[in-house]
């Protein structure tokens, strides 16, 4: 079934379409991809969140980096060298067992 938008005046148009727009607005935001995070230096005992991992790569430059996500009872450890790509949503907790450096893609 098919409905027309019948409108009397442009200004009754731009009423009903706004708030569309501003959810196009919002999901392409929320799908568009992460932009790449500066690489990161972290001291023995430090600690990095990250509020939306969801589709990005953590890599350990150097160090040792121990990942856990906020409700989630794996966690996991990162050499240099070794990456992850997070494949959940929930805030990433990364904490240096060494002295590390990171980057975030």
């Amino acid at each position: 079934m098919y409905t027309a938008l019948i409108a009397s005046s442009p200004a009754a148009i731009q009423t009903q379409v706004a708030p569309l727009s501003g959810l196009l607005a919002l999901l392409q935001r929320w799908t568009a991809p992460a932009a790449p995070l500066a690489a990161q230096r972290l001291d023995k005992g430090a600690t990095s969140w990250i509020a939306r991992p969801l589709g990005r790569t953590i890599r350990c430059e150097a160090g040792t980096l121990w990942l856990t996500f906020d409700g989630e009872p794996l966690d996991m450890i990162l050499e240099a060298g070794q990456s992850h790509r997070c494949d959940k949503a929930s805030k990433l907790g990364i904490h240096a067992m060494a002295a590390a450096r990171m980057a975030v893609e």
